[in-house]
């Protein structure tokens, strides 16, 4: 989360934007917004069941098991989303671009916590 942040500021810096200025997106007080905020844990829980199936087909040290993993998971999970918006929405570039670079950083990082974790666990 950190890593969106500090990105995430980058990003808004060099093309600003106000996410909630955007269409479709719902007041800050709303209770579902909730789930913008349970997202990353539900996201991290969700990874780490999914390595316990994919970890056994990487090959090398934790390292490269888990950068391995982050990749496939940010292919899978935020580059169609990505897609989706840029071709569907007319939403400012900063918002598409902080929409693939955060996630792709800590979905490697979090690729190798999580393949770190399960080599502490064998």
């Amino acid at each position: 989360m950190l890593i969106d942040i500090i990105l995430g500021g980058l990003i808004k810096f060099i093309w600003p934007y106000d996410i909630f200025e955007l269409g479709g997106m719902r007041k800050i007080d709303d209770p579902i917004m909730l789930f913008f905020f349970v997202h990353p844990w539900v996201l991290g829980f969700t990874l780490t069941f999914v390595y316990s199936y994919f970890g056994k087909a990487l090959d090398g040290n934790y390292i490269t098991k888990g950068w391995k993993f982050g990749l496939l998971m940010w292919t899978v999970i935020f580059v169609p989303y990505a897609f989706l918006v840029y071709t569907s929405m007319n939403y400012p570039i900063g918002f598409t671009v902080n929409s693939v670079i955060p996630p792709l950083v800590y979905m490697l990082l979090s690729g190798i916590l999580i393949a770190k974790t399960f080599e502490w666990l064998e």
